[in-house]
């Protein structure tokens, strides 16, 4: 606590700086820093197979940091690093357990072409879910065997209501759908499985209401979301002082954009996403960090360059910090479409042999779309995971190729997909299957990318 307390101060008392200079300055140092660290973009590569190519976007990545700092926008300033208190936080190293009685899990600590594969975590992760299937939706991958545990989706309405950001309605919502989360774990026999979220609050009383066994016990790991790109606010000191006084589990995530304010290059944003998971083990405290980088051409996860940027900071964490990261899978086509599982697959393999331990989603239209995450897709998501356990780095690549080629042309104009309730055969809580078409749709894509293997 004392490390929060000392970077909440440097947020009241550090150098005035305009939030759009920031983002400026974020921009021109990274390119710089592109060049001075010999840092190049491949643009046939997914996967990089010069592993130590890494460290120098590592250094870059502190480098960054150490020139323009963190931006805390509720105070207009910044909050500097000193070089010797990154380097000494780094470089310690943590365990980490989530889910509770027969579903606690002990998440790995990666490394490139690690034979253990990354903990499947499931669900809507944060994407647009109806009042009406809320339950199902999550229960579909809690019932998912190869699921270690679901991300809750934000509810759409709460009694037909479009639910009020910021307002006492936003409180009942988050405990509306922290117990259907819940409850989704005890319906599929799985009580302990571990909960990430949840997603509608954007305030923290709404986290503090819902931090109890009965929905959200100390480990089920909740998110600290932080601003991109290397932001942050007071909320986020808010959350994370509240869960490091109750010992609870939890995440900082951000969700850097390509083509935003502040980042330019591919190689830009491999930096930019290594400074921000130092950012996460500093500022916060938090338990691991979730990049969710974006292309705003498409607001998706799975274009080339977002891909290869992800691996490489996957990478270059891996061998450079103790610390753990996940990733969230934004994808641009719908459910129930082969391009759905193809931007899955192609990012599943690169994450698994770049070093991620966890991985979250998929979520289709990008989480804006309403109903569009299945059970299926998340399977889908674990068992080309577990495939990838055997692939070397140039293998992958080469595999990731083949798969990107299959939906490259179709990132601006990509199928829609249909809503989970078309996609599964529901008759109760108790009876609910993917019906005919889907099932054959995943079984045909997964034979074919096993072939690529």
């Amino acid at each position: 606590m004392a490390d929060i307390h000392s970077y909440l101060r440097r947020a009241v008392n550090g150098e005035k700086k305009d939030e759009q200079k920031h983002d400026l300055e974020v921009f021109r140092q990274s390119q710089k820093l592109v060049s001075s660290h010999g840092i190049t973009y491949d643009e046939d590569e997914f996967v990089p197979s010069e592993v130590e190519f890494a460290d120098s976007v590592f250094e870059a990545a502190l480098d960054l940091l150490l020139k323009v700092g963190i931006y805390c926008i509720d105070t207009g300033r910044v909050i500097k690093l000193d070089e010797d208190e990154i380097l000494s936080s780094i470089k310690v190293p943590k365990t980490l357990e989530i889910g509770r009685f027969n579903e606690v899990v002990s998440v790995p600590n990666r490394y490139t072409m690690d034979s253990e594969p990354p903990v499947i975590i499931g669900g809507p992760m944060g994407g647009t879910v109806s009042e009406k299937y809320f339950l199902e939706i999550h229960l579909s991958s809690a019932y998912e065997p190869l699921i270690q545990g679901v991300y809750g989706g934000a509810m759409e309405t709460m009694g037909g209501d479009y639910v009020q950001g910021n307002s006492p309605f936003g409180l009942l919502s988050t405990l509306k759908e922290a117990r259907l989360e819940r409850l989704s774990t005890k319906v599929a026999s799985r009580e302990g499985l571990a909960l990430l979220g949840p997603c509608t609050p954007t305030s923290s009383p709404s986290y503090m209401l819902v931090s109890s066994d009965e929905m959200y016990s100390r480990n089920d790991p909740q998110e600290v979301y932080q601003l991109s790109e290397i932001k942050t606010d007071f909320e986020t000191f808010n959350k994370s002082i509240f869960h490091l006084t109750h010992g609870n589990k939890f995440f900082s995530s951000q969700s850097a954009v390509l083509g935003g304010n502040s980042i330019g290059s591919a190689e830009g944003l491999a930096i930019v996403d290594v400074a921000e998971t130092i950012q996460s083990k500093m500022l916060t405290g938090a338990n691991f960090h979730v990049s969710g980088s974006v292309h705003a051409s498409t607001n998706s996860s799975s274009a080339k360059e977002i891909i290869w940027a992800s691996n490489m900071a996957s990478i270059a964490i891996s061998r450079n910090m103790q610390y753990y990261t996940a990733r969230h899978y934004f994808n641009r086509a719908g459910s129930c479409t082969d391009m759905m599982f193809y931007e899955t697959a192609a990012q599943a393999i690169g994450d698994t042999v770049s070093g991620r331990d966890i991985l979250i989603g998929p979520v289709g239209g990008r989480g804006a779309s309403i109903d569009q995450s299945s059970g299926l897709e998340s399977r889908f998501m674990g068992e080309i995971a577990h495939m990838a356990t055997h692939l070397a780095m140039e293998d992958a690549n080469a595999v990731v190729n083949k798969i990107y080629s299959k939906y490259k042309d179709r990132l601006l104009d990509s199928p829609k997909g249909k809503p989970f309730n078309e996609c599964y055969t529901l008759k109760s809580e108790y009876n609910m299957t993917p019906n005919e078409d889907y099932l054959n749709l995943y079984k045909k894509i997964f034979s074919e990318i096993e072939s690529y293997c």
